[in-house]
Formats: C-alpha cells, structure tokens, sequence
C-alpha cells in the first residue's frame, strides 16, 4: 500500500523530473537566440558576423535575466531584433515548461495507477501459472499414453490449489479484471518460459507438487512463495514489469506489501480474499498527492526565495538539487495543508533527505526547516486545524 511518505516520494521524483526538463529548456532557449543570429549563408546580402555574435550574446544575457516572466525589462530592449529574439526564446521557454509540468502530472498519476495494475497482474499470474500446470500435465499424458505410464496426480497441485479456486470465483477480483483490462494472451510465451523454465525447477515448486493432498496452508504458501521467490525476484519477471512500470523499482516494495496482504488474507471457510487498495483512504491521499505537486509548481519561485534566505551563508545555486526541491515541498505543505502538523511534515522532509540526497543534508534540512517554521509560526502564516492542530502542541 501507499502511504503519504511514499506519496511525498513520489512527488519529490516528479519535481526533480520537472527541474531536468526546465534545465533542457533553458539551453533549447538559449540555442534558438544562436540559431536566430546565425548567418544565412543563403543570403546575397553582406553579413556583419561580429555583430551578429555580439547581439546573440547580448540577447542571451538579456534572456538570462528575464527568462522567469513574461516580459523584457524596459531598459533592455532598445534594438528590435534583441528584443524579438529575448521575447521569442522566453516563449520557447514558457511553452516547453508548461507542457512539461503537465505531462510530468500526468506520468506521475499514471505511475501510481500502474502500481495497482501490476498488483491485479500479479494475481492473474498466479492464476496463469496454475492453468498452465494443468495444460503441461495434459501434453505429457499424451506422451506417455503409449507407455502405459502415468503423471502423479500430484503434478496438478498448483490448478487444483484451493486458494487459487477463490481467486477464480471471486467476482470482486474478477471484476478488477476487466475494468483495468488485466490479460496475459499478448505475453503468453513469456508466461509459458517463465512457468517452464523457472518456477518449474524451483526447489519449493517440486516440493509442492510431491504433497499427496496438500493442506489449505500450503496451498497458500506456495503462492506466497512464487509471489516472492518468482515475481518480485526472478530478473525475467522483473525486467518485463521494469519495461512496463518507469518506476517499478520505487513500487516494488509497495507491490511487495500488497502481494503479502492479500495471500495472507485467503480464508478456506469464508472462501474470502482481501482485495487491496492503493492506500486506507485513497480519496484524500490522491488530493494531497497531486495538490502538493501544483502548490510546489505554483509557488516555486516564492518558496525558492523563502529558503534562500532563510539559507544566509549559502547562494541557492550552491543548495544540492535535491535539498531544494525537498524544502521547498516542506515549506508548501507547511503553508497549504492545514491537517497536517509541521511536527510531522518536519520530521518526513529530514527521512526524505537522509534518503534520497547527501550525507550532510539531514542537519542542514533540519536546521532549516525549524528555522522557517518558527518564523512562519511568529507570523502567523501556518494555520492548523483538525489533527495538524492538535498534534502540534
């Protein structure tokens, strides 16, 4: 399952994303003022190239300066073509980052939602695994017919698997299915390869199937061990998910807590399996999701300011790419989320950079970010209210 850390990972991923792409974008802009100052070599015209090195470096000076908003400072737009090529780069710039912002929002929610896909294709799998026991059973009865030998009946313990019968009867499950169109028909070869050349010679797999009559327990714990020995682990599977999931690394564990609660949670007598869902209240989970991503967006250059200068000995571009977007979402989520107390969004922001950023940044995001919270508080910026206010007494 998700929870708001691993959201707020997620987050910080797509925001770090978002500053490669406006970085690309800021030399794009920069390459359009030079190719807009190139000399035409087609043209029968007499071209001063001095002058058109020096208008390239003055626009690009000029855009430099101004790239962030909208419109050239008066006093720097005296000649028309520097002009026009400032205003046409800063364009350039704008457009690409806000197709950017939008389409990183959208890969972000995507990936979230993949997560839960390859939780029901998980579970299809399994079911998958079982059909084709039954079908490789079949193909070498047919073999060994002549002979007049037979295959173990126990051979079909993984289809006759009592906990894999509730999968296929659980109409819930099954309606997951269908409505996000879980199949394995197109990758059936990849399936058969990895039920023929890896679960088949697992040693838990051949134990499995020398049980005479296997217990519902352990019909359930060979399910629980393909699930971790063969998808979560085997490099087959893992890269075919790797290829379908950008961030299958990051679901992975999450993929892997989902997995456990549900085989866990087959039950013989109730003929019950807990279906999970993606956190324990999804619903406000995905709000705060996505709006912490667009507060931050919003309100970079502000909350850039707000730690810059709360950072007195250090210039923002001397601030570790990370650190920055991780204080920047601290100070968001202080500002905008009235629920959540600045204890808790303190204490997340120093995990996260203990994490994902340098050996030095957990004191200088902690030192921080108490320093920013105790003005904001002085000043009556941070309201709370529900659980944010009472815990943060």
């Amino acid at each position: 399952m998700l929870n708001r850390r691993s959201l707020r990972i997620k987050v910080m991923q797509a925001l770090y994303a978002v500053q490669k792409c406006e970085d690309a974008n800021f030399e794009l802009a920069l390459d359009h003022i030079d190719e807009i100052f190139t000399p035409d070599l087609n043209s029968m015209e007499v071209q001063d190239k001095s002058l058109l090195k020096q208008n390239a470096k003055t626009a690009k000076k000029i855009f430099k300066a101004n790239y962030q908003s909208n419109q050239i400072k008066e006093e720097q737009d005296s000649n028309p073509e520097i002009r026009s090529a400032v205003s046409d780069a800063i364009d350039l710039f704008q457009t690409n980052v806000k197709k950017d912002i939008s389409f990183i929002k959208k890969d972000m929610l995507e990936a979230v939602n993949k997560l839960l896909e390859n939780y029901y294709l998980s579970l299809k799998l399994l079911i998958e695994f079982a059909d084709l026991a039954k079908e490789d059973v079949e193909k070498r009865q047919k073999r060994l017919a002549d002979s007049g030998k037979q295959v173990f009946e126990s051979e079909l313990n993984l289809y006759n698997n009592k906990a894999i019968k509730i999968m296929k009867e659980n109409d819930a499950l099954q309606n997951e299915f269908t409505r996000f169109n879980i199949t394995w028909e197109e990758d059936r070869l990849d399936v058969q390869e990895w039920y023929r050349d890896q679960l088949k010679k697992t040693d838990f797999y051949k134990e499995y199937t020398l049980k005479n009559d296997p217990s519902f327990e352990d019909d359930v714990e060979v399910l629980n061990q393909i699930s971790r020995q063969l998808i979560l682990k085997s490099e087959a599977i893992t890269n075919f998910m790797a290829e379908r999931d950008l961030y299958w690394e990051e679901n992975k564990s999450a993929l892997k807590s989902m997995l456990k609660k549900s085989i866990k949670s087959f039950d013989e007598m109730t003929q019950h399996i807990e279906l999970i869902e993606l956190s324990a209240n999804w619903e406000d989970d995905s709000e705060f999701f996505k709006d912490l991503y667009q507060q931050t967006i919003t309100h970079e250059s502000e909350y850039e300011k707000v730690v810059s200068d709360f950072a007195k000995n250090w210039a923002s571009d001397r601030i570790a790419v990370v650190d920055m977007i991780i204080l920047k979402m601290a100070v968001s989520e202080m500002l905008n989320f009235p629920s959540i107390p600045v204890k808790v969004t303190i204490n997340e922001y120093i995990e996260l950079s203990k994490n994902y950023s340098t050996q030095k940044s957990k004191q200088f995001v902690n030192g921080l970010l108490d320093k920013i919270s105790a003005s904001f508080e002085k000043e009556g910026k941070i309201k709370k209210s529900g659980r944010g206010l009472i815990d943060n007494k």
